[in-house]
């Protein structure tokens, strides 16, 4: 045992000598597989983050999504009334807890405000998930109440922004949208759920906040008991929704409750893009160790008369084997250790860049798994590329190989040629898969980026404001805000529309289901419409064309107005309980053209009516269909009311802007306008509608990028290492190419000579590639957007790329192989 030590650090100091004398291939080999080892390393990390280790929760296999189904097929929020009957009457729950979509506030304190997205979560919020605050407390048992202070648990991130990571920040007050709310708690640096979440705020569990049965607006997770299995706690939640639905059939016909694992629900469409990341990292990794391979053939041909001789000395080929493999794994090592320093930095800027598409509540990092990974993958790796090598260089003829000079470089054998060809075609065939799929991903992007959603996004610019229901309790005194918002806009240089809206497209947003009298189609009961609440310029300002009919104008404004004044007066009359709807309510809407092609088919909808909520509402106008729900969803029917109806119920609205100039610049002037009104409002998530569209195709220009960079890395690596077999191969072929010329060869024959032998293996590694390249993009359909696995177009202009890439490859060698003077050729030996 002592001597197998012995002769390893033998090895090991032979090996770090033969290292120095060639800093050069050293250098070479250790950057290469530095690239390839990072790169996998910062990918296993997501990985492993994501898919592998479980949430950082208490006990997270017990976690769980609630939702409910509706007539349209899918799953949808939670009614809060369904909720507090689930929480009350459930027998597998060990506990639940209800919390709001994230939604934007103005954050007032020492400075000017700013936004802060908050969520307001039932009190038991951090206590289900097995969360606690990393300084100070969660929610008490709480009962909103006049009067009372108002407790808040803020991120780790709003602690650092908004309170300068002060460690007196517990106890201080931070207004949202003017009203005081005390900091109670610091959530952990790696907590985000739900995910860019700033402040978390105690919910009210009162019926009055929880809104009606029938609205469903609610999130909730829920912890199942410890013995219970998720069938169990699905049939448990079933059956309470179906018996929900025999006591209130008006607002709970076909709403059942879905139960998913939260784990499921936080990963959603991330699993395929990542092992998509991951394989194609797998595939850099190949091609850097097939490069290796080739080296150190290369290099082994120059050391046949050192092996020679340790063998003639009594050295064994296990023995001289070992040797070789010592010193590739001492490559791997130097190469894996600045690949991990590649791959920290590298994780560190695909979690603030959001490169990747991975969940943002999973905190990714480079852990012991992690470097238990990377130290595995040395060593494999350093196996998988000396090995070949190794075994080639102790198969030696000893005759020969002593009766030859020092200097003298002998042809390779067959079997040795063969595993070069073999080598130098896996990496044009790998190569070629990796273009293949980022080229796919690319036409992609260039197809989603170009779709028409039906809005001119040229030179818009949007912002939201939510205004406080304390200093804004009504409808007046929100009209009035919005109307001196809009005057003011509308007067401010560069601007030339603007409109204010609930909505706006791309962001999604409510709908329901309406009633068209006579349509007794089955299909159309479950057919959902989307709600938007608009100012008259709406239309103009996104430069959405009208089909039919008109729009709406400041008098139909006033007249939803005093009519959601009326609604307003008769709800507080019933005091909660059912209002009879008057007969003579009637609301006018413009819908779109999918609205109109689904309910009135071949028909002019102008003038036609509709039931919604038990009011009938007059179509007077048709526009063109507009994505409400993504760039990547069909356009669904739509449907457009007066803002003053939305404003009845709360002081949300988005401010939308065309500008004749740089949108940009007019920025600082419109918040201007808005502090003129009311200096504590913080006008919320300005963006312009080119980077609203961004946003959407974020995540494919995120998987575009990355499996780019990858292949131009591959295309790279696979470049280099065909130039430098070649360059190999001229250097074996140098006295024969002298023979050929001194007997009457061209340089042209020489030149086609060399070229020929490079075509031979392009030709069959592009081949392979393109046979290996319809086999994985199957893996990538799924993210493709109006481009087929298979595109032609794609096929063919990444097949010429890479042969261009490996004609020059190939031709530098082989030019210069055609201008050796023959006489010098001849005595290179």
């Amino acid at each position: 045992m002592w001597r197998w030590v012995e002769t390893l650090f033998q090895d090991v100091r032979h090996g770090l000598r033969q290292l120095r004398r060639t800093p050069g291939f050293t250098a070479v080999a250790i950057l290469t597989l530095a690239l390839g080892i990072g790169a996998n390393t910062a990918i296993f990390s997501v990985v492993n983050s994501v898919l592998l280790r479980p949430l950082p929760f208490t006990d997270p296999g017990r976690l769980v999504q609630l939702w409910e189904t509706e007539e349209s097929p899918g799953q949808f929020p939670l009614a809060g009334a369904d909720y507090v009957d689930w929480q009350s009457r459930n027998q597998t729950l060990k506990g639940s807890s209800l919390y709001s979509w994230t939604h934007s506030m103005s954050a007032a304190g020492a400075g000017e405000p700013e936004s802060a997205a908050v969520v307001d979560a039932q009190p038991n919020f951090f206590d289900v998930l097995g969360v606690r605050p990393f300084a100070g407390r969660g929610f008490d048992s709480y009962e909103r109440a006049t009067g009372k202070k108002l407790e808040a648990v803020i991120s780790f991130g709003f602690w650092q922004r908004h309170f300068g990571g002060a460690k007196n920040a517990l106890g201080q007050t931070i207004q949202l949208n003017y009203e005081p709310y005390t900091v109670v708690g610091i959530m952990p640096r790696w907590f985000n759920f739900p995910a860019a979440t700033d402040v978390w705020t105690p919910l009210e569990m009162s019926s009055k906040e929880l809104g009606p049965r029938g609205n469903h607006n609610w999130a909730a997770l829920a912890r199942i008991k410890n013995g219970v299995t998720l069938e169990q706690a699905r049939a448990d939640l079933r059956n309470i929704s179906q018996n929900l639905e025999k006591q209130y059939p008006n607002s709970n016909t076909k709403v059942h409750a879905v139960v998913n694992p939260l784990s499921e629900e936080i990963l959603g469409d991330s699993r395929t893009p990542i092992l998509i990341l991951f394989g194609a990292v797998t595939l850099v990794l190949l091609i850097a160790c097939t490069n290796v391979a080739n080296l150190l053939l290369a290099r082994a041909s120059g050391r046949n008369r050192e092996m020679a001789l340790r063998a003639s000395l009594g050295a064994r080929r296990s023995r001289l084997v070992r040797q070789l493999l010592t010193e590739s794994l001492m490559l791997g090592m130097g190469g894996a250790l600045l690949g991990t320093l590649g791959a920290w930095w590298s994780v560190r800027l695909l979690e603030s860049t959001q490169a990747v598409p991975m969940p943002r509540a999973i905190p990714v990092q480079v852990d012991v798994t992690v470097l238990l990974f990377t130290i595995a993958l040395t060593v494999i790796t350093g196996i998988l590329f000396g090995l070949a090598p190794a075994l080639q260089a102790s198969r030696l003829n000893l005759v020969e190989e002593l009766k030859a000079s020092a200097q003298s470089v002998l042809a390779p054998a067959g079997k040795r040629r063969f595993l070069r060809d073999a080598l130098v075609v896996g990496e044009i065939a790998m190569t070629l898969a990796l273009l293949v799929g980022a080229g796919l991903l690319l036409r992609s992007l260039d197809r989603l980026r170009n779709v028409d959603f039906g809005v001119d996004s040229r030179n818009v610019l949007t912002m939201a404001v939510n205004l406080p229901e304390t200093k804004y309790p009504g409808l007046p005194e929100r009209r009035r805000f919005f109307d001196q918002l809009l005057a003011r806009v509308e007067r401010t240089p560069g601007v030339t529309a603007a409109s204010v809206s609930t909505e706006i497209p791309l962001e999604g947003g409510s709908n329901g289901y309406i009633h068209v009298e006579g349509r007794t189609d089955p299909t159309l009961a479950g057919q959902l419409v989307g709600w938007n609440f608009i100012t008259p310029g709406y239309f103009r300002t996104l430069g959405i064309p009208v089909i039919s009919g008109r729009t709406f104008t400041p008098a139909d404004d006033e007249t939803m107005a005093a009519t959601a004044a009326r609604l307003t007066e008769l709800y507080k009359a019933a005091a909660g309980g059912e209002m009879k709807m008057p007969h003579d309510v009637t609301f006018d809407a413009v819908i779109s053209q999918a609205t109109a092609r689904t309910f009135w088919p071949n028909q002019d909808p102008v003038g036609r009516s509709f039931t919604w909520n038990d009011v009938k509402v007059v179509v007077i106008g048709v526009v063109k269909d507009v994505k409400e729900y993504g760039l990547r969803e069909k356009a669904l029917p739509q449907a457009y009311f007066p803002l003053a109806l939305s404003l009845s119920d709360g002081g949300f609205g988005r401010l939308t802007v065309r500008t004749g100039i740089p949108p940009s610049r007019l920025l600082n002037p419109i918040r201007a306008d808005a502090a003129a009104i009311d200096r504590g409002l913080a006008m919320l998530g300005a963006r312009t509608m080119d980077e609203v569209v961004a946003s959407h195709t974020r995540d494919m220009s995120s998987q575009a990028f990355l499996l780019g960079v990858f292949a131009m890395l591959a295309l790279a690596l696979a470049a280099v290492g065909l130039y430098g077999v070649m360059s190999y191969l001229v250097t074996q072929r140098t006295r024969e190419i002298g023979v050929r010329m001194a007997v009457g060869a061209e340089r042209g024959d020489v030149l086609r000579l060399i070229m020929k032998q490079g075509a031979v293996l392009t030709i069959t590694g592009v081949v392979l590639g393109l046979v290996a390249s319809v086999v994985l993009t199957r893996f990538v359909s799924r993210l493709l957007y109006d481009v087929q696995p298979t595109d032609p177009a794609t096929f063919l202009i990444v097949t010429v790329l890479l042969a261009l890439v490996a004609f020059l490859a190939y031709y530098i060698p082989a030019r210069r192989a055609s201008r050796l003077d023959p006489m010098a050729a001849l005595h290179y030996e």
